[in-house]
């Protein structure tokens, strides 16, 4: 008997119910994403309304938020936005604005190409503000960095997107991250860029190659400007200018309204007369100042000045500091006396290498490491207590044998090695990182306890790591734009005006 007429009307069978199953897979498929924001929807309102869910509810709504943008995602890819304005409008506007504040910045930037409404939801200066505050008030810290301060690149743009977690030399650690912008290899180049100072999220660089090429820089919308050169006279373009400032001015709104580029000659003798210039981006001009100073000063060349109380403040020999507010105040300057610990011929050799001096919440501080194994205390602190009549109060101070650790690498060295400061922890007031010389290594002094544990192994490292030649810095919790140029000038973007997840 022949089978092969009985193959035929099997074969049809069995190709009508494959079809029929894809058809019902399709279909439950499709009905399943068409109903995710809803169930969503849902599933976070019985989130705020019974808050005694318990952590279970909680890891199931970041489940739900992760699926939600997901689908986002998959959309924005595809390019149909139409689609998802028809998704997702639905969705009343307190929820909205609770899933839009838990986004990462990043991923809340894009979002603002979902709809018309999303863009101008999150363009919102009240958005911001709930936003950023948000961010201050939540157990994760915003992340703190401390940046080598020279840059070999051979463009000035190249050096933005090396602000990123994926950087040529990173250097983790649990509380913080030392993260250097170039390579070995680059080390060797011609072409040098020098990170001066950060304020309020901008960054102020400069070309060593131009000593007169200024460049301020927002590292997260990735935008920057091209300071014009001062018009120095002729007769006066001998001068030395070293230590540059920058102070930048927010509104409420976290908008960058103006800043300002301080900088100042540099004499090899004392003197009491003192040119000063400064940029302002407002009138898109440096203008000049020829002040007097009370008593004759010389800078100290090495390291860079720091901004406290509106006014930028230089290091200067013989344990002072000279103060000059750009903003309020730019007919005059003042000298402020650190605290009379060491003396005039330490200070002369090691140019002040043991010592940091910066802002710390709202806090002048004022740290000293002793150079010597053979000074009687090891670590000293003071606190700016009165900032007009330049009085210090003395908060702590630590011997060698009272400071301790129990971390391997250094419990067996204390009473030999010698630190050197690099910077405060910003949300800390306890904690200070210093280099270990012997150890190359960071670590964290606690000034509560009088404990040091290593930080960061610094394998590979420059070997002259110090707070003269890093700059700490905050990531900031919301994009800094640059106010417009005054007089024709041209703020430029990196292509697709991305932002940066440094």
């Amino acid at each position: 008997m022949d089978p092969r007429p009985y193959l035929l009307p099997f074969l049809f069978l069995f190709l009508f119910l494959f079809l029929f199953l894809f058809l019902c897979l399709f279909l439950t498929l499709c009905s399943q994403l068409a109903s995710m924001p809803s169930r969503f929807s849902s599933s976070l309102r019985r989130r705020n309304t019974n808050p005694d869910d318990g952590a279970g509810a909680g890891k199931n709504g970041d489940r739900q938020i992760t699926l939600f943008f997901r689908s986002i995602k998959r959309t924005l890819t595809l390019n149909k936005v139409s689609s998802t304005n028809s998704q997702f409008d639905h969705l009343s506007d307190g929820i909205l604005q609770e899933i839009l504040l838990r986004l990462p910045l990043k991923s809340l930037f894009k979002c603002k190409c979902v709809s018309k409404n999303w863009f101008s939801r999150i363009s919102d200066p009240f958005f911001s503000r709930l936003y950023v505050s948000r961010k201050l008030n939540s157990p994760s810290l915003p992340p703190f960095r401390i940046l080598y301060r020279y840059v070999y690149v051979s463009h000035f743009p190249q050096i933005l997107n090396r602000l990123s977690p994926d950087s040529p030399r990173v250097y983790p650690s649990h509380n913080f991250s030392v993260l250097s912008l170039s390579t070995f290899r680059e080390y060797q180049q011609d072409d040098q860029y020098k990170i001066l100072a950060s304020s309020n999220g901008l960054f102020l660089f400069c070309s060593l190659k131009s000593r007169l090429l200024y460049y301020v820089s927002d590292p997260v919308t990735k935008q920057w400007v091209c300071l014009p050169k001062p018009n120095t006279p002729l007769r006066h373009r001998h001068r030395v200018f070293v230590n540059e400032g920058f102070i930048a001015l927010s509104d409420h709104n976290n908008l960058i309204t103006s800043y300002r580029v301080v900088r100042l000659q540099w004499h090899s003798w004392e003197s009491s007369n003192l040119n000063f210039e400064t940029y302002s981006s407002e009138t898109g001009e440096w203008d000049e100042y020829r002040l007097s100073c009370s008593q004759p000063v010389r800078l100290l060349k090495k390291g860079c000045p720091f901004v406290y109380n509106g006014a930028v403040h230089w290091f200067c020999y013989r344990n002072r500091i000279l103060a000059f507010d750009p903003y309020k105040n730019v007919e005059e300057c003042r000298l402020i006396y650190l605290p009379n610990y060491r003396d005039f011929e330490t200070e002369r050799m090691y140019e002040g290498l043991y010592r940091l001096c910066e802002e710390c919440q709202g806090k002048l501080r004022y740290f000293e490491a002793a150079p010597h194994i053979t000074e009687p205390f090891c670590f000293s602190m003071w606190v700016m207590k009165d900032y007009n009549n330049g009085v210090w109060d003395l908060v702590h101070r630590a011997t060698r044998v009272e400071i301790w650790s129990v971390d391997p690498h250094i419990c067996g060295i204390l009473l030999d090695c010698c630190f050197i400061p690099l910077a405060y922890h910003p949300f800390n007031l306890d904690m200070v990182y210093l280099r270990c010389k012997e150890r190359a290594c960071i670590v964290a002094y606690n000034i509560r306890t009088k404990q040091l544990e290593v930080s960061c192994n610094l394998v590979g490292l420059l070997e002259d790591l110090s707070w003269r030649v890093v700059i700490p810095f905050v990531l900031p919790t919301w994009p800094t734009p640059l106010p417009k140029q005054a007089s024709g000038g041209v703020n430029h973007s990196m292509p697709d005006n991305a932002v940066c997840a440094c």
